[in-house]
């Protein structure tokens, strides 16, 4: 369980104090917000308030990201730690291995398709592989960390949602602005252009079968994958 600045601060209204369940965990933001407040956080057997925002409130809540990194990199989340002060960007609860890229995508792709977050940051050794593997679900549309100029396109004309960094390459300054950018931009997909997308994921025979999360590939078999496009290889 991983909560967020907003969500301790309303739980400090509402009780008056910090108790969290045993398996809280605070997101760097809400970590610095007890220290800066001075207040000492107590662990117990305890539910959650139930707490709701106003509608006024609720509509203008940033839409939320969560990152993954496949390792250390002390220059990629110290941008991260910047970015997440003029975004919501929150740290998803997977081992931080390249082991795990896998579940990393498997679990931001249903977060994405229960509309748990708008999309995610990944900073991965691998960009290549963590790219095949966000395009192959069925929420995600991956794009490369690069020039601004060439993410930007991807986002408003393709409704790229994950934007996959490759560590250890970028400064600071650099990545902390391409991450803001990514993430206060509007997604939306050129009605040609999600034609187009439609018709490659329709190109395959066995494409009406594929189940959601990571797809396995062509499905098809015997003379009907002879002639299927996807069945290729």
């Amino acid at each position: 369980m991983i909560l967020t600045q907003r969500q301790i601060e309303q739980i400090f209204k509402t009780r008056g104090k910090l108790v969290l369940p045993f398996q809280a965990r605070l997101t760097p933001n809400a970590q610095d917000w007890v220290r800066h407040q001075k207040l000492v956080v107590q662990y117990d057997q305890v539910d959650l308030p139930t707490v709701s925002l106003p509608a006024e409130s609720a509509k203008t809540l940033p839409a939320k990201y969560f990152w993954w990194s496949d390792g250390p990199d002390g220059v990629a989340k110290a941008a991260i730690g910047m970015s997440a002060r003029e975004v919501c960007l929150e740290p998803m609860p997977i081992l931080e291995d390249s082991s795990r890229t896998i579940s990393a995508v498997r679990t931001l792709d249903q977060a994405v398709g229960h509309n748990v977050v708008q999309g995610g940051i990944l900073l991965t050794s691998n960009p290549s592989l963590a790219c095949l593997l966000a395009n192959r679900t069925s929420y995600l549309r991956g794009v490369l960390a690069g020039k601004m100029f060439h993410v930007e396109q991807c986002v408003t004309t393709f409704g790229a949602n994950v934007l996959i960094v490759e560590r250890e390459t970028w400064s600071l300054t650099p990545l902390k602005n391409l991450l803001t950018r990514f993430c206060r931009l509007s997604r939306r997909t050129d009605p040609v252009i999600e034609t187009e997308l439609h018709s490659l994921k329709s190109s395959c025979a066995c494409s009406s079968n594929q189940s959601p999360g990571l797809t396995t590939g062509c499905q098809c078999t015997g003379a009907k994958r002879s002639s299927c496009p996807g069945g290729v290889v």
